[in-house]
């Protein structure tokens, strides 16, 4: 009787026999440069915000950016006619081993930069959060810091068949609003029902910067799937951080600015390294079991885990993320009415 396969690739230009990238100092891309990426990066956005002739704030500027995740595929044991058909398990782990928060920070703060430059383009002024807040009150208090050198913000995000971690970034000097697993809730509906007819809103930004992509063949029976695979390569997008609605959320009316769909930032970044793992179809004893049983009639259960090192090119990531970042920034201005 044939045997369940396992298949897994994870495939990068590189994948082992280059170095790991030096760690620098954050480039500083020139605006110039980041706004012509904008136009030519285009986000397909969805829905609009009513800010014009109003007074707004800024209340969080969030930038998640992804330092791990897992990847899984499997098919469960099937029994039929007699024959047992096994079962099969793949996982993909993948992570930047030490992230570089100093570089996260150099990028998010030039991203809410260029944020607050095309506002004001646009013929839009925020106020200051801090004395908007203080004469208004607010909807939603950003309390929470968003992650320092020793203290790191962290956020998982399930996927399903996969799962990513992201360490979270505010604007120096700037705070972000508490959120639950349903986000950021009900607020104050005192504040909303009185901000709603003076004209007065806040704000939300969210942004998720990706490093991998993923692909799994999912589950299934093994009756009907011989086998399972699982995929993580280097590749970066763009798109709205979890637990915000859209990439653009107001406080008082709930309007927001989506996308269509994440936005790819083309260009190499990272190499992807194996460093690790485990193969029951590599495991002599295992598949010694697994013949005894194959005697029986009785199929074997095969596992195999691969661990990868993320290691970044800091000069390259600070340059497409900036772009990416751009882009969405100009998408949610453009969703502005």
């Amino acid at each position: 009787m044939k045997i369940s396969s396992l298949a897994i690739g994870c495939c990068l230009l590189g994948l082992l026999s280059t170095p790991a990238f030096a760690s620098t100092d954050p480039p500083a891309p020139s605006p110039a440069a980041e706004d012509a990426a904008a136009q030519v990066l285009t986000a397909t956005t969805k829905g609009n915000a009513a800010l014009k002739g109003k007074r707004f704030y800024i209340a969080e500027y969030r930038v998640l950016f992804e330092v791990g995740g897992r990847v899984t595929a499997s098919t469960r044991a099937a029994y039929f006619g007699g024959r047992d058909y096994g079962a099969t398990r793949v996982s993909v782990n993948y992570e930047v081993p030490q992230p570089d928060v100093k570089l996260f920070q150099a990028i998010t703060d030039r991203a809410y930069a260029d944020f607050l430059a095309r506002l004001e383009a646009a013929g839009l002024k925020p106020e200051p959060a801090e004395s908007f807040v203080k004469e208004n009150g607010a909807i939603f208090e950003s309390t929470l810091e968003g992650s320092q050198p020793g203290a790191l913000v962290h956020e998982d995000v399930d996927l399903g068949y996969g799962k990513r971690k992201y360490l979270v970034m505010v604007p120096t000097g700037t705070k972000m609003v508490a959120r639950s697993f349903i986000g950021m809730g009900a607020g104050s509906i005192g504040k909303r029902i009185e901000w709603a007819p003076a004209s007065k809103e806040g704000v939300s930004v969210g942004i998720a910067v990706n490093l991998a992509a993923q692909e799994s063949s999912g589950g299934g029976s093994s009756m009907f799937k011989r086998g399972s695979s699982a995929n993580a390569s280097a590749a970066m997008e763009v798109t709205v951080a979890p637990r915000q609605l859209g990439l653009l959320q107001t406080h008082a009316h709930t309007q927001v600015i989506g996308l269509e769909a994440p936005l790819a930032v083309p260009g190499q970044f990272a190499n992807l390294r194996e460093a690790g793992g485990y193969d029951t179809q590599k495991d002599g004893a295992v598949q010694a079991l697994n013949f005894l049983g194959r005697m029986a009639g009785v199929a074997g259960n095969n596992s195999k885990k691969v661990d990868m090192v993320l290691e970044v090119d800091p000069a390259a990531l600070a340059r497409q993320a900036g772009q990416g970042l751009a882009a969405l920034n100009q998408a949610a201005v453009a969703g502005i009415q």
